[in-house]
């Protein structure tokens, strides 16, 4: 048996609801639903009672339910012992966002490193990714901006963020203290990568205030966005943090003001040994 299918089956007992069951199995609602069918087919006996208003348990299901979990059970006792004895070897693998040196993220490990002498494999990566990895367990924590699954991690407070926009010098509009959003309906934009968290958070602040913005480029490294906006090809909306001080660009807050949040994040559920337990004391005492 498929143990994706023993989740998706343990999901939908759970939540009762395919739509939501499925979110949490980070998949769609069609590829969720053919699973629950493929293995409705493998036992040849309906699990769940379908209506247009809710998900029950048949009968059978709820036999299957009682061994489901044990074999759950079983399956993560085999997960933990192998993570206990890998951490143990390997140390900790913490993922981040790909500004973990403008948000002293490295700097934090680093000191971490030095003090307990835990070896650490840092993975960057954008924050729709990492959440991702977190649930699969390819690594132990995370660093991440604007959580989406909230129900899965456990959520430790690192920083806040503030979103700027970013003008050339010769830019009209670098007289102001602030600038609000709809004072930028006729720029071009230079934004971070397509379908990027920070991509959508831009495009929606923006048709939340009555336009959809001209995105002349895109890049997800930042020094390329600056350079872009330097030259007055654009103009860019960055996360205040990543911009240094450029005496070629003018950085003003913008209006209404948009927070970030940046996390440590890891599994709720996850079983903690010692080496997550001095990284989670370590980061609560260096990171206020």
């Amino acid at each position: 048996m498929d143990l994706k299918y023993l989740d998706n089956f343990l999901a939908l007992a759970k939540y009762k609801n395919f739509s939501e069951a499925a979110d949490t199995c980070y998949i769609s609602q069609s590829s969720f639903s053919k699973h629950i069918m493929t293995l409705e087919a493998d036992l040849g006996v309906k699990l769940f009672e379908r209506t247009t208003r809710q998900v029950g348990l048949t009968e059978y299901g709820e036999v299957y339910l009682k061994y489901a979990l044990k074999i759950k059970e079983l399956s993560q006792k085999a997960n933990d012992e192998i993570s206990r004895l890998h951490s143990e070897n390997e140390g900790l693998v913490i993922g981040g966002i790909p500004s973990i040196n403008e948000y002293n993220i490295l700097d934090l490990i680093t000191g971490f490193i030095k003090k307990t002498h835990i070896r650490c494999k840092v993975r960057t990566g954008p924050s729709e990714d990492l959440e991702q990895m977190l649930a699969k367990q390819e690594i132990d924590f995370a660093f991440i901006k604007d959580v989406k699954n909230t129900k899965i991690f456990t959520q430790l407070s690192y920083m806040e963020d503030r979103l700027v926009v970013v003008l050339p010098l010769d830019h009209p509009l670098t007289r102001q203290e602030s600038v609000r959003i709809r004072q930028l309906v006729h720029e071009n934009f230079i934004f971070q990568p397509v379908d990027s968290r920070p991509y959508e958070l831009c495009m929606h602040i923006c048709q939340e205030n009555g336009f959809t913005p001209n995105v002349v480029y895109a890049d997800q490294i930042v020094e390329n966005i600056l350079n872009f906006v330097k030259r007055g090809l654009g103009i860019s909306l960055l996360m205040g943090k990543l911009v240094d001080k450029d005496d070629g660009l003018v950085v003003l807050p913008i209006e209404p003001v948009v927070i970030a949040d940046i996390n440590l994040c890891y599994l709720k559920n996850a079983k903690m040994n010692n080496y997550h337990k001095c990284f989670v004391d370590y980061f609560n005492e260096n990171s206020r």
